[in-house]
């Protein structure tokens, strides 16, 4: 009855307006009555702006659509997503709009989903919970409210048999109701449902809870599957696409406040969006259209593929053409075949032959190599190598590290002994002893083929016997193929060996010929680093010998000086001593304090050259003599510059008098003070200090405090600063050891008459008595003058030679009458004597002498005490 109303209503609607019709079928899910109702403002939108049309709603049920579609009786369809794609794909209708669902007030979406949900409080939490549950959808055709649910489930490994209980309700809120009510566990409907039915009162969205909940971007509605495209609004194919075009555009330009987008409850359309994703859906799922499967006989096979039956039979044919052909060609390699097998087999055979060939040609290339740089190495060593041990200890060491050399001994030759110089490990089974007689016939097997080589004067090699055994540290050989090769050490082909180098080698091939030359070489290379450290000893003896007697010579040279002059004795070893302490301050090196030292026992060395008469004379110089004595210094250098050991010395002493000022001798650049060396100007400040506090004949020593003074005051002038500085330093805690040059035997008393003995009466003369008053050494109480008035008339009447004689004996007796006394020899004719103790002498004691009496000469005698004043003479 409401099909006839409709039908009636359309047929009015046709009368009213008189234009073209223009069907839009409409599936009417929600009823007839509600689809005219919902839709009608639409179709007058439309034909309000497409002038020439007049635009009809038909409300269609699933299969009433189908077949509208099917028989071309309407021209446009507005159906769920899942309905359009089986159009789509059966009668080839295409979208040209997409519907903006008005879900919720301002908001218009294009796309939705399916939400699956249960009660807040239920047990279940996940999907796989379901198993066991009861279920509940819309319809088996609602994409929104069952199938893209279905796609989950199936994901999850459920489906409807694992339900408890499933059923189709018919629409979304019954659904949600009975979840809501417990008539059924879980259920699932398209988004927006359920925030819609809480819009309207209907539920609260918090008691529910939603599994396998998703969140897009943009997206506001709960739901638990992907997101697919609205309902679209597609066009016939027997619909022009001017039409659509102009229906297109209208319904993009559709107001969201007209009162065709309220009616419809959409906020209004978009350009059509990409529905393959539902035809994947559908694919996957195997709902229609792909649940279709259609059957096809024989002849229809062969009706719509004939054409290419017939192209698959001429390619056949060629295809056994071909095949005969080629089962000839078959049948003839097959004959080859077993000639290029035949071939293969003898290329096979020639390649392995060849290999192996070549890994023996490349073995022994390595072993060669091997063998080369152990020798090299030996060879690198034997460079560095400094003594006889060393060139052993290094070579063998080095040899005995090639992996086949197992043992190694080295023997050198004194006189007719071998005597083992190395050994690469202590074993009693290969070496016994350290040393055996080469005239003796050994057992030993590494000593009797050692002598075997030695005899003959070369290389020679043995195999070992099969039960020989080497025993090296831990490791055990049973020598079943090993070799042991023998060399004489010698610089030459024929030259007399040195020694013997003996080789054992795990080898199976023992030594290979260029292998032994290259030991051979090795042992010549040997010999002649030996013969060149023995020619090296000899030449250091003999270098050490010739440096001994340059060393005794000049040592010569200072102990004849020595013997001249006793206070250049001791002088010499108070400078080296001194200059030391010197240096010392001055933190000099030890190498340069011992050069010092050398240098300062040596200083005077040039005094050979001064004669006696300056050298020992106990007063002042005069100018020529001082000029002589001033030669020394050079005469050393000259002396020592010519001896290569002495030379850095010779400089040293050539300058030891010189002035920091550059006066002094020799003389030197004023301006250029360190011209001289160093260690010249420690020596000029050592050599004068013990000058100050020594005893001379002539001058008594001063004090160190004073000394020190003198050297402070000439610093900057006759001093380095430097020097001065540290000397200061040195000499602070020194006591020098007291001197004297008085006669201490014989000879020293000959020359020490030379220059203060009266020659006639051997008494001290004069000079030296000026000496002896000066000296505080020895403290002399009182000094008494006897004077023999006009000796020059007994001279005139007994003769020169008489008045001598009588001189010589007035001497004699006075020493044998005062022997405590020293007594001098006085401007010729007087005599002083001087007394430590107080002494009385009376001129009568000297006029009852019987010397005087005879000679009737006056005298007189004067008294001094010395305590009090030293007297002018």
């Amino acid at each position: 009855m409401l099909k006839v109303i409709f039908s009636f209503f359309i047929l009015l609607q046709v009368s009213l307006f008189g234009n073209s019709n223009i069907k839009i079928g409409i599936l009417a899910h929600k009823g007839y009555e509600n689809t005219i109702k919902q839709w009608t403002a639409t179709a007058n939108y439309l034909t309000q702006n497409i002038h020439g049309y007049n635009f009809i709603i038909i409300p269609l049920t699933f299969e009433e659509l189908k077949i509208s579609v099917e028989n071309k009786e309407i021209d446009f369809v507005l159906t769920n997503t899942m309905y359009y794609v089986e159009l789509e794909f059966l009668y080839g209708v295409s979208r040209i709009a997409t519907l903006k669902n008005l879900s919720s007030p301002g908001f218009g979406h294009t796309i939705f989903g399916g939400v699956i949900f249960t009660k807040q409080e239920s047990p279940i939490n996940h999907l796989t919970d379901l198993k066991g549950k009861s279920f509940g959808a819309v319809n088996s055709s609602s994409f929104g409210g069952w199938v893209m649910a279905l796609k989950e489930l199936n994901d999850n490994n459920i489906n409807i048999k694992n339900f408890k209980k499933f059923e189709f309700l018919g629409s979304h809120d019954k659904v949600v109701l009975a979840v809501k009510d417990g008539l059924i566990d879980a259920g699932t409907v398209r988004t927006d449902t359920l925030e819609r039915m809480e819009q309207e009162g209907v539920i609260n969205i918090n008691d529910f809870k939603i599994l396998s909940p998703k969140s897009y971007t943009g997206f506001p509605f709960k739901v638990s599957t992907a997101l697919y495209p609205e309902w679209p609004f597609a066009k016939l194919s027997h619909t022009s696409v001017d039409l659509a075009n102009k229906v297109l555009i209208s319904l993009i330009q559709m107001p969201s406040n007209s009162v065709a987008a309220i009616d419809s409850e959409v906020e209004g359309w978009t350009i059509p969006l990409d529905y393959s994703n539902v035809h994947n859906l559908l694919q996957e799922l195997h709902l229609p259209p792909y649940d279709i499967i259609q059957k096809i006989t024989i002849a229809d096979f062969y009706e719509k593929y004939k054409i290419w039956f017939y192209i698959s039979l001429v390619i056949l044919i060629g295809i056994i053409s071909v095949l005969a052909y080629i089962f000839s060609l078959n049948k003839a390699l097959r004959t080859n075949k077993k000639k290029i097998e035949d071939l293969n087999t003898n290329l096979e055979k020639k390649v392995q032959e060849r290999t192996i060939k070549l890994q023996k040609s490349y073995a022994y290339e390595k072993y060669l190599k091997d063998v080369l740089k152990t020798i090299a190495n030996v060879n690198e060593l034997l460079i560095s190598s400094i003594s006889t041990q060393t060139i052993v200890q290094n070579s063998m060491e080095t040899l005995i590290k090639h992996k086949h050399y197992k043992f190694v001994w080295i023997g050198l030759i004194d006189e007719d002994i071998l005597k083992v110089t190395y050994q690469s490990s202590e074993n009693k089974n290969i070496i016994e002893q350290k040393s055996y007689k080469l005239s003796n016939n050994e057992s030993n097997l590494a000593f009797k083929s050692a002598f075997s080589s030695l005899d003959i004067n070369t290389t020679s090699i043995n195999k070992l016997p099969l039960d020989y055994k080497i025993n090296i540290g831990e490791d055990f050989y049973e020598c079943s193929n090993c070799w042991v090769i023998n060399i004489p050490i010698k610089d030459k082909d024929n030259a007399t060996p040195m020694g013997n180098i003996s080789v054992f080698s795990n080898r199976d091939e023992g030594f290979e010929p260029e292998e032994i030359k290259m030991l051979e070489n090795l042992c010549s290379d040997i010999a002649m680093a030996l013969q060149s450290i023995k020619q090296r000893t000899m030449l250091e003896a003999m270098e050490l010998e010739k440096i001994s007697n340059y060393e005794e010579t000049i040592l010569a040279f200072v102990n004849i000086i020595e013997q001249r002059d006793s206070y250049t004795a001791g002088h010499t070893i108070r400078v080296a001593q001194y200059c030391r302490k010197i240096a010392l301050a001055m933190e000099l090196n030890e190498k340069e304090i011992i050069k010092l030292e050398k240098a300062a026992i040596l200083h005077d060395i040039g005094k050979v050259v001064t004669p006696d008469a300056i050298l020992l004379k106990p007063g002042s110089l005069n100018p020529l003599e001082y000029e002589l004595i001033k030669q020394h210094a050079y005469a050393g250098y000259k002396m020592l510059s010519k001896i290569d050991m002495y030379k850095d010395l010779a400089e040293i002493i050539r300058y030891h008098h010189v002035r920091y000022d550059g006066n002094g001798y020799p003389h030197t650049p004023k301006n250029d003070p360190d011209s001289i060396p160093l260690l010249s100007y420690i020596m000029a400040v050592a050599d004068a200090f013990d000058a100050m506090t020594s005893n001379r004949i002539y001058k008594p020593r001063k004090t160190i405090k004073n000394a020190i003074e003198e050297i402070k005051t000439n610093s900057g002038s006759q001093f380095h600063p430097k020097v001065v500085d540290a000397a200061i330093k040195a000499f602070e805690d020194i006591h020098p050891v007291e001197t004297t040059q008085l006669p201490e035997n014989e000879l020293e008393q000959r020359r020490f008459a030379y220059f203060f003995m009266d020659s006639l009466t051997e008494l001290y003369n004069e000079d030296y008595l000026k000496t002896f008053l000066l000296r505080k050494e020895d403290e002399f109480r009182c000094m008494y003058v006897i004077k023999l008035k006009k000796f020059t008339n007994y001279n005139k009447k007994n003769g020169w030679d008489q008045g001598n004689v009588f001189l010589k004996n007035f001497a004699q007796t006075l020493v044998k009458k005062y022997h405590n006394a020293t007594i001098f020899r006085y401007h010729g004719d007087d005599f002083i004597l001087l007394f430590k103790s107080k002494t009385i002498i009376s001129k009568k004691d000297i006029e009852s002498l019987n010397l005087i009496i005879e000679s009737e000469l006056e005298i007189t005698v004067e008294y001094y005490d010395l305590s009090k004043e030293i007297p002018t003479l």
